[in-house]
């Protein structure tokens, strides 16, 4: 079948034409797959440094990016729930994602070393 007649068919309220349905949901797959990736290789670099902010970073991604594709598919095709509820859901898990974020940009306090000032070698103060 020609891909301008899938297009040009009709629409009705239940979905659309099949081709734009399957490009959607590949469009959520693709980005929940690359979220997770991402949202990995950050966790992978906070084991290497044991630094919070990656914690925070990794997790406001995956409530920023997946959390929401994901409330959305599973509340409207296996529950019973208004749109207005699955709305509220999704965009509450974005804030968190958002805070998350802000939060390991500037709330995580690094843990620091005393260093003389002007060293740029990053020796330890003697006391």
């Amino acid at each position: 079948m020609d891909a301008r007649i899938l297009l040009q068919q009709s629409t009705n309220g239940i979905g659309g034409s099949p081709l734009v349905i399957v490009l959607a949901l590949l469009g959520l797959f693709v980005t929940v797959a690359l979220s997770l990736v991402v949202a990995y290789l950050v966790v992978r670099g906070y084991r290497r440094n044991r630094n919070r902010a990656r914690l925070f970073l990794a997790a406001g991604l995956i409530l920023l990016t997946t959390g929401p594709i994901l409330i959305q598919l599973v509340l409207t095709n296996f529950m019973a729930v208004p749109a207005v509820v699955r709305s509220a859901a999704a965009n509450a898990s974005k804030l968190l994602g958002l805070g998350a974020m802000l939060y390991a940009i500037y709330g995580v306090s690094n843990p620091r070393t005393n260093t003389k000032t002007g060293d740029a070698g990053g020796s330890r103060v003697r006391r």
